[in-house]
């Protein structure tokens, strides 16, 4: 498959094949910010829901005889 591109010597007039050019450091650092706010927000749940199990008590269980 060819782009038809052979040289990047005019690239400035590709610009506008890709609009975003210069902003892949926000980008990167929107992508950085997520995923730390997400581990963190894990980990908060992870522990909240570890604490909760480790204070309730075990529920009795009944064992079903084999059949």
């Amino acid at each position: 498959m060819s782009t038809g591109i052979t040289s990047v010597a005019n690239l400035p007039e590709l610009a506008a094949m890709y609009p975003f050019a210069g902003f892949e450091w926000l980008f990167t650092l929107i992508v950085v910010a997520f995923t730390v706010i997400f581990i963190m927000k894990q980990i908060a749940m992870d522990k909240d829901e570890s604490a909760e199990a480790a204070t309730s008590p075990i529920p009795a269980t009944t064992i079903a005889p084999a059949e």
